[in-house]
Order: structure tokens, then sequence, then C-alpha cells
């Protein structure tokens, strides 16, 4: 960058922090410049007319409409005092700049404008010398008309680009509450999913180990020891899911790492031996090993989807269902289906695979709160063009199916793992006020 635009833009963000002494500069050169050769044109009467007309530019943008009474007045008295025109006039034309972009009443603005026109025409009367005095007046009064009307244009045009800034600023301020919303909305989702499982498997197993222990006569400690283990392996991963998951929450800047970049087929497997140990059988086709190289945020999808999808399995099948699990290529896309031959989404659970608060699940398998199990799966997926099919399978049993499509293709966009919605769009930095 060059040194002298460098050193200009600084000096232009330190005024537009410090408005007053900008003003307090202007003031005193406009006064250096055009106030002291008054003195020169009009002796001491020009020189106290000129300090009348530039001395109230210092609180222009404070008090805009008291400084355009006051230099209507002045000019007032310069055309019955002095009998030429001088250089301060042009402070005349810095007041009416600044009426026009800073003033929000168009009635005071259009004021301003028409006492400008007049004091332009008035000021061309007064000013004209003979032989052709009319003709010169109106040469005189039109060409300083016009350009006092060019002047309230360029503050109009200032002010409606100030607004439009501060529209902007106001429309950043709402996406980022709308993003952070969503991002709350997101982790309660993620907290629901990750607890609903857990809690499924916990439950399970102690309703499991319970009914087995006073009705099996052959109950032995290590049963009780395995049973216990799988509870307490549950909780510790649900507790640390939910941790990580909040503090991605508090601090989004902290992770170095995209959501999802943890999963890995392994987590896929330990996924489905805590569901085996659940009592629930699962038939596994994959994930392939070309699982860890796709997004992070695909792995993630198909982690949650098979979580969710396994969980109501495990509350609503029945006692004696198996689930099938098949993670696959098709085409560019990644498929990850979860089939069980169970009761199907319209059974009651018998009391061997009953689980209480099995409204945390979602509404395909039974009643939820809204946003939860596989509807607000469902609405999570969009951000990643992700297709949920959810529905009975084919012979009996419930059937999820999730799709995402251009996995293998050029990047989709979403392959850092932030969902479009939640990454922001690059925006100006406008600079402060005006002048």
């Amino acid at each position: 960058m060059d040194q002298r635009t460098f050193l200009a833009a600084r000096a232009d963000r330190w005024f537009r922090a410090r408005p007053v002494r900008l003003d307090l500069l202007l003031t005193a050169l406009t006064w250096l410049v055009l106030g002291l050769p008054g003195a020169a044109l009009a002796g001491v009467t020009g020189l106290l007319v000129a300090t009348v007309t530039i001395a109230p530019l210092v609180l222009r943008r404070r008090f805009p409409v008291v400084v355009l009474c006051w230099s209507a007045a002045a000019f007032a008295g310069q055309l019955l005092l002095v009998p030429i025109p001088l250089p301060a006039n042009a402070a005349q034309a810095i007041v009416v700049y600044t009426v026009a972009a800073h003033v929000g009443s168009p009635v005071v603005r259009m004021l301003a404008l028409a006492l400008a026109v007049t004091g332009c025409l008035a000021g061309g009367l007064r000013w004209s010398t003979p032989p052709d005095q009319t003709r010169n007046a109106l040469v005189i009064g039109v060409t300083l008309a016009v350009c006092s009307v060019l002047i309230a244009v360029i503050g109009e045009l200032v002010r409606g680009g100030r607004a439009n800034v501060r529209e902007l600023h106001e429309a950043r301020r709402q996406r980022d509450r709308l993003t952070e919303q969503r991002r709350r909305m997101l982790a309660a989702a993620e907290i629901h999913d990750i607890v609903a499982h857990s809690l499924t498997v916990v439950i399970v197993q102690a309703d499991a180990g319970g009914y087995a222990a006073g009705t099996t006569p052959s109950w032995r400690p290590a049963d009780a020891g395995a049973v216990l283990n799988t509870i307490a392996g549950a909780a510790r991963t649900a507790l640390a899911e939910v941790r990580g998951v909040i503090t991605m929450l508090h601090e989004p800047d902290a992770a170095e790492e995209p959501p999802g970049d943890a999963v890995h087929r392994d987590d896929l497997r330990r996924l489905v031996d805590a569901v085996r140990a659940a009592g629930l059988p699962v038939v596994v086709t994959g994930p392939p090993a070309w699982f860890d190289e796709v997004p992070a945020a695909v792995r993630l999808a198909v982690f949650r989807t098979v979580r969710e999808a396994l969980t109501n399995v495990l509350k609503h099948a029945g006692r004696d269902a198996t689930a099938r699990l098949t993670v696959e290529r098709h085409g560019d896309a990644v498929r990850a289906t979860v089939e069980d031959d169970g009761r199907g989404p319209d059974a009651t659970p018998p009391p061997g695979r009953s689980v209480p608060g099995s409204e945390l699940t979602g509404p395909d398998h039974g009643p939820a709160a809204p946003g939860h199990g596989l509807a607000g799966l469902r609405e999570r997926l969009g951000a990643l063009d992700g297709v949920l099919e959810t529905g009975p399978a084919p012979d009996r049993g419930f059937r999820v199916s999730l799709t995402l499509p251009g996995v293998f293709g050029p990047d989709p966009g979403w392959s850092s793992g932030v969902p479009r919605d939640l990454r922001g769009t690059p925006d100006s930095q406008p600079g402060g006020g005006d002048r």
C-alpha cells in the first residue's frame, strides 16, 4: 500500500472518531483561508462578517438547525453591510451540506435548500454591476443556486449512505443473533440425542439386570458386573459428549477441529457394541475404510443418524428384534441405513423392551418434543442437503435411511463441517461517522 494512502486512511479514521476536533480544525482553517481575506476586501466590516459567518461551523453537527438560522441571519447582514461577495460565503455552503447530511426532518432540509436558493438570488441582485445589471444578476443568482442544489444533493447522498450503513450493521447484528440462536438450538438437539441414547442403554440394562436377578436362578455376580460396566461406560461416554457440546457452545472458537473430526468408523463400532450390550443384536455391513476419509460433517451426520435409529429400535422394536446397519457408497453419495425386523412403528413395545421416558425419542417411532428425535435430525441435515427417509420396512419393522449427496464429487461447500446457515459471509467494514 502506498505510504501516503496509508497515512491518509489513518488520519481519516482518527478524525471520524473525533468529530469535534475535526470541526474545530475545519473552522480554524476556513477562517484562516477564507475569513482573513475579508479584511483586505471589505476592511474591518468584511473581517467581522466573515468571522461571524465562519465561527458557528464549530457546532454544525451538534446544532445544525441553529447554525442554519445563524448563517441565514449573517448572510442577511452581509447583504446590508458589504456590497461584494466574500470568500467566507463558502461557509454557508458547508451549512447547507451539513443540514442535508445530518438532519432527519425533510421539512428542515427543504427549508435549508429554499433559504440557500433565495440567498443566492438575493446575492445576485446585490452583487450585480452595470451595464447589464439584470442579466448579470440572473446569471450570478442562477449559478449560485445550482451550486447550492448540488451541494444539498451531495449531503442527501451522504445521509442516505449513512442510513444504509446503519441498516447493514443492524442486519449483521440480527444475523449474528440468529446464528447464535441456531447454534444453541443445534447444541440442545445434540445433547438431547446423546442423553436419549445413553439413557436408553442405561435403563434397558438396569431393567434387564433387575428382571434377570429376580427371575433367573443362574444369575451370577459376573453378570451383574457386566451390566454395571455397560451402564458406567454409557454414562461416561454421554458425559464426555455433553461436555464437548457445551464447551463448543460456550467457546466456539476454542476448538481447532471442525465438529465431527473426532468421529470415525471406530466410534460407530463402539456405538454398535454398546447397543449390542444393551440386548439388541445388530448386523453390520460397513463402514468401509473410506469412511474415515469423507468430510467431518458426513461422519458426524451418519453417526447421529445411526445413534438415533438404533436408540429407537431399542425402545420400540420389541424384545426379539434384530437391527441391520449398512453404510455404503452410491455414486458420489454416502448412504446409511438402519432397518429392524421388529413390531413396526405402530406397535406398543412389550414390557421387556419398554423404556420409561420414551418421549425423548423421535416422532417416527413415538411421541417427541418438536425439534428432537428423527424429526429434529431431519431439520439439521438440511444444511448438508441430506435426505432422511423413515417408514415401515418392506417385510416388517422400521427403516431409517440417510443419503448425503456430493460427498465424493467436487467440494460441496460444507466439507469444513460447518452448516451453511452458520457460516457468515464477508462483510464490508464501513468506517465510523461522516463529514
